[in-house]
């Protein structure tokens, strides 16, 4: 019997550990937490015990939310003083959103503190400041062109008079750029819409939410990340959306979205889409500059 009280009581312990340490879910943009005062007090005195809790309950809440693949708020704040003043900060300026009394007579206070904003955001406490690079090329991800064989290059390079004996070789699918000596690709995806955003399908892949995720090809090569943006942007607006739905919650793509499903996801929190669809991804925002605007929605 003793064992058994021991086990459920690891189990116990193990399941609040669990809860304490989730991950927070930033989908609808913001951190909200619900704060109780006891009943039976003054008003005011009320109100104020539970905005208290509620800052209390934010704090955890923003705590968990994961910043990229490889760090939570929690680590950020563990690790630097800097940001954990920061975090306090933003905390008690948090806005309450509603206040209200239940029917057994518990003060209520409601909280939110917003993901991105230039002031007062959560975004602008723990994101770094990192060097800026453009995006990739869609030829980084476009099927690399086919070398001609040894075989091929001698009977070209060989004198025939006997053009019925022998098989023409085909002719590899690149042409020779004479400027630069390397080959030109052809087969890069063709893009003829012009599309307003990209919406990446992840359901059943168990993403979690994320303040700077990631798109990758296979084989770690990003085509999409928080590096892509300046600073400034990413602290206003963010650089992804979340949905749970590749029909609904998707406006953030725009009138015209390319859908992509993504076949693996990364660190948690970070899509990993086909060379293929990175490359058709790439060639897409060529022509609009979608991904520029962060008009990208990721699908849990």
């Amino acid at each position: 019997m003793r064992k058994l009280i021991s086990v459920c009581t690891a189990m116990l312990i193990l399941l609040l550990s669990a809860v304490a340490f989730a991950n927070t879910d930033i989908s609808r943009g913001a951190v909200i937490a619900d704060g109780i005062g006891a009943p039976g007090q003054v008003a005011s005195n009320g109100y104020r015990a539970a905005k208290v809790d509620a800052m209390r309950n934010l704090l955890e809440q923003v705590s968990g939310v994961r910043i990229d693949s490889e760090t939570i708020v929690r680590d950020s704040i563990l690790e630097s003083d800097v940001i954990k003043t920061k975090i306090n900060g933003i905390v008690r300026g948090a806005k309450v959103v509603r206040r209200y009394v239940d029917e057994v007579g518990c003060f209520h206070v409601e909280m939110e503190l917003p993901v991105y904003g230039e002031t007062n955001s959560l975004a602008s406490a723990v994101i770094p400041k990192m060097e800026r690079v453009s995006f990739p090329e869609p030829e980084v991800f476009a099927a690399p062109p086919v070398q001609p064989s040894a075989t091929a290059t001698a009977i070209t390079s060989t004198a025939v008079t006997n053009q019925d004996s022998i098989t023409t070789p085909k002719k590899p699918p690149y042409t020779s750029n004479t400027m630069s000596n390397k080959p030109s690709y052809v087969n890069k995806p063709a893009v003829t819409a012009n599309y307003t955003g990209v919406i990446v399908d992840c359901q059943g892949l168990g993403l979690e939410t994320a303040m700077a995720p990631a798109i990758f090809g296979p084989n770690h090569k990003m085509v999409y990340g928080v590096q892509n943006f300046s600073h400034e942007q990413v602290i206003a607006n963010g650089y992804v959306g979340y949905s749970k739905s590749v029909s609904s919650g998707v406006e953030r793509a725009g009138s015209n979205p390319l859908i992509i499903k993504a076949v693996s996801v990364e660190g948690f929190c970070s899509p990993v889409i086909s060379d293929k669809d990175a490359a058709m991804l790439l060639e897409a925002n060529k022509k609009t500059g979608f991904l520029s605007k962060g008009n990208v929605v990721l699908v849990k």
